[in-house]
Order: C-alpha cells, then structure tokens, then sequence
C-alpha cells in the first residue's frame, strides 16, 4: 500500500525542514538546491515548483524563523516595573537563540549577498523595531532632552535598544563559553542603565 500522498503545504513545510538541516549544516553559500531536494526526498524539479530560487527557499525558511522569534516575544505577560519589561524582552529573546541555534544563525550570524534575502532581513528588523517601540511605549514618562514627540523618541530608542541587541547576538555566536544569564545580565545592564536614568518617578 503506497504511503499518503502530501498535500502541498505538507510538502512545503517537509522542504523547510530539510533546507533548514542543510542551511544549518552548510550555510547558504555551501548549500545546494539538489542537496535540499535529497534531503526532502524529492527530485530537484519539484523542489523548484515550490521555490524557484535558493534565494526564495532561505528566504522563506528565514522569514518563519523571524516569525518565531517575534512570536515568543510578544506572548510575555505584562511587567510590573520599566526595569522587569525590558530584562524580560531580553532574557526571551536570548533564550530563544538558545534553543534555536537555525534561527540564531540565519537571523544574527549570517548575512548572505543575495538582494532577495537581504529584503526578508530588513522586514524581520523592521518588525522587530516595532515591537521594540511598542515596549517603549509602556515606560512611563522620559526626561529627554531631545524636543521629539514620545512617539518618535520611542522609535529611536527602539532603534537603538535593537542595534545593541543585534551585536550583542552576533558576537555571542562566537562567544559560547559565556553563559546566557551572564549575556542577559550585561544586555540588560546596558539597556538599562541608560533607560533607568532618564524615567522619572511620580512624586
């Protein structure tokens, strides 16, 4: 009796998963459609009706992992200080590398040339700077001395607060002895320091 036959969404997410293996094993420069193709248990013709590219394929498998990441982070529960919402944000996101080392990489390690990708990159920021604000937006009043509306202060800050993320992450991935609670600790302390100094408490 011959096995069921996939519909095409089950297929997919059977080539996703094997195109993560190979990504994961190779990188997107040493992967190769024919490898992926192997690796799902298709021939190379049908891996290309679903992806017509290389370019489409990681970008696809890049745009779900982003998907993940965003996802995880904006189910956390409500905090009670400034101080609990942002070392919270932060200890969900380091905790997800951790135990997502595909996405890690594919989101903070590797940054292939490719214009299609490097769109998909640019979306996941771009996101990834919105909910960032959004966190923002929850600390209670600033004493900034910039003239900006809270609105758009709340955007820099989350450009800011995103840009140290990013680098802190890429260079964890070369740094696997430092333990994560020691990454969280110093992320937040940083993060931290400067937000704690401009929050001005009711009186």
């Amino acid at each position: 009796m011959s096995g069921k036959r996939l519909s095409k969404d089950e297929r997919r997410e059977r080539i996703l998963a094997a195109a993560a293996r190979v990504f994961a094993a190779s990188g997107y420069d040493g992967a190769g459609m024919r490898e992926v193709a192997t690796a799902a248990g298709i021939s190379t013709p049908v891996l290309y009706d679903h992806f017509p590219s290389k370019a489409k394929l990681y970008a696809g498998l890049l745009e779900s992992e982003v998907d993940s990441l965003l996802a995880g982070w904006a189910e956390l529960p409500p905090s009670g200080t400034a101080e609990e919402l942002l070392r919270g944000r932060v200890e969900a996101i380091f905790a997800w590398m951790e135990t997502n080392e595909r996405g890690w990489r594919m989101i903070f390690a590797e940054t292939p040339s490719d214009e299609g990708v490097a769109e998909v990159h640019r979306r996941g920021q771009a996101r990834a700077t919105g909910q960032l604000t959004e966190v923002f937006a929850q600390v209670p009043g600033l004493a900034l001395t910039a003239d900006l509306p809270r609105e758009r202060a709340n955007e820099v800050l989350a450009e800011a607060a995103k840009s140290a993320l990013n680098a802190i992450a890429t260079w964890w991935w070369s740094n696997r002895d430092i333990p994560r609670e020691q990454v969280v600790a110093i992320t937040a302390d940083l993060l931290w320091r400067g937000l704690g100094a401009l929050i001005q408490e009711d009186t």
